[in-house]
This record gives C-alpha cells, sequence and structure tokens, in this order.
C-alpha cells in the first residue's frame, strides 16, 4: 500500500510540474497600464515627460524600438496656422540593456495652439524564443490615462496605445 502511495504522489507531482506557467516558456511582451503624464497641466513652450506604465515585464524580447507621435497645431506670424508632428523613437535591447517603462521628454512649442490633441504610442520586439501568442492588456491603471495593447506573434511583438493630452493657454 505504501508503495501505491509513493507512486501516486510521484505522479501526481509530476503531473503538476508539467502543468506550470507556459508564460515563462515564450516570449511576451510587455502588460501596460497606460501612460502617467507629468506636469498635469501642460502649456505651450512646457516640457512632458510622457511615461508608457508597465503592469508586468516583457520575457525573452531583444531588440525594442519605441516610437512616439502627437501632432500639434501652430500658430505663425503671419496668422495662419499649420500642423506639426511631433515625433521620436528609441531603440534598445529589452532584456539585455534596458527594460524599464519608456520615456517620452516632448518639449511643447511656444507657438502651440491650446487644444486638445491626441499622443500616439508604438513599441515593437524581436522575440528571443517562440512568442507564446495573444494579446496583452491592463486596461488603465490608478494614476494613469489612455490604453495601450500588447501583442504577441511568434517571431516578434508589438503594442500600440494612445490618448489625449490637453494643452491649456498659458496663465
Amino acid at each position: 500500500m505504501k508503495k501505491l502511495t509513493f507512486l501516486l504522489i510521484g505522479i501526481l507531482t509530476l503531473t503538476l510540474m508539467a502543468c506550470g506557467d507556459d508564460k515563462d516558456k515564450g516570449s511576451y511582451p510587455p502588460t501596460y497600464q497606460g501612460f502617467r503624464v507629468s506636469p498635469s497641466a501642460v502649456h505651450p513652450g512646457d516640457s512632458v515627460f510622457i511615461t508608457a506604465v508597465q503592469q508586468r515585464k516583457g520575457n525573452y524580447l531583444n531588440a525594442t524600438t519605441y516610437s512616439w507621435s502627437m501632432p500639434v497645431m501652430l500658430s505663425l506670424n503671419d496668422g495662419s496656422t499649420v500642423q506639426e508632428e511631433l515625433y521620436t523613437s528609441l531603440q534598445t535591447n529589452y532584456g539585455g540593456l534596458d527594460s524599464s517603462d519608456p520615456t517620452w521628454r516632448l518639449y511643447i512649442p511656444e507657438n502651440t495652439i491650446p487644444g486638445t490633441y491626441t499622443c500616439k504610442f508604438d513599441a515593437k520586439w524581436s522575440n528571443s524564443a517562440d512568442g507564446i501568442g495573444g494579446s496583452f492588456s491592463a486596461g488603465t491603471g490608478k494614476g494613469c490615462v489612455g490604453t495601450i495593447t500588447a501583442y504577441s506573434y511568434t517571431l516578434y511583438s508589438q503594442a500600440n496605445g494612445n490618448f489625449r493630452l490637453t494643452i491649456h493657454e498659458k496663465p
């Protein structure tokens, strides 16, 4: 009877070990909970820090490109207006160099017309193991705005998200 009990315990143990967390066996992107914006009140001429906040770090990711963009309307000296795309791109190695929350230091031009603008975020990673597949989103976390959804594929992962930034008139 003891041999049968030990055998059953051994089989159960092996079964539980085989059913472990499959997410540790493949690549997956970070799960984001939105954007943190500092300062919260933005005016023309201000510098703004926009951070994509991770709820959970990604796994088995290599070459990384983060891109941010936001079109704004500018007032020209002759009284006309023109749209300008504020943009930046950052390349790093997520798994080897930098898995921190990506941040864009954005300078709002002095001649920006106050209003509400949409800021877009894109990220692309090369997987260093087969991707587990699926989409990853945490919704909007406390102190954050907007949403970011990440996707895992066999060879690469990506994410995209956006939020609306209001630029107020100078006090």
